[in-house]
């Protein structure tokens, strides 16, 4: 899910012809503080696992410039990161990764951990894993929050030709 939102309004379009280093400066500034704000919200909604690298640890953001465009992004490379978001129909996963999540977050070992992790990884068989909606469910949810930090962008060039 993408959030895409334009700050081409009227008075930007002005500042941007007169001032075009204080705009991307601003730009680039509120864009990364709206990607540093998802960044935490999506991580905090996470979950955690028991393996030596969690999906929260992977998740990061990027701001990038292209001519007069900046955008930002927040985002996993974990190949797992896509299944936990949207989560999965019936499949019948691997019990060894099982087995280390019960050991770790159940206490459990030896033959006691390898048969509930057989149990979790049959009942995922049969009715696949929730959705965790860590990234969509975030973006509706502080939208508001996001167009706050970049309605601000204006006032920022201004400041900033002004010399504040």
């Amino acid at each position: 899910m993408e959030l895409k939102i334009s700050t081409n309004i009227k008075e930007l379009e002005k500042l941007i012809a007169r001032y075009p280093r204080a705009v991307h400066d601003a730009q680039v500034s509120r864009v990364t503080e709206a990607a540093v704000l998802m960044e935490g919200v999506i991580k905090y909604d996470t979950p955690v696992g028991a393996g030596p690298i969690h999906l929260r640890d992977t998740i990061f953001h990027k701001v990038s410039t292209y001519g007069e465009s900046v955008w930002g992004m927040v985002a996993t490379p974990a190949i797992y990161g896509e299944p936990v978001e949207l989560g999965t129909r019936p499949h019948f996963p691997p019990v060894a990764p099982l087995r280390h999540w019960v050991e770790r977050k159940l206490g459990l070992s030896g033959k006691e951990a390898k048969a509930v992790a057989f149990l979790i990884a049959r009942a995922i068989s049969r009715r696949g894993t929730k959705a965790q909606k860590m990234f969509t469910g975030n973006i509706s949810k502080h939208e508001a929050a996001v167009i706050r930090i970049l309605e601000q962008i204006p006032a920022d060039i201004i400041k900033q030709v002004q010399g504040h």
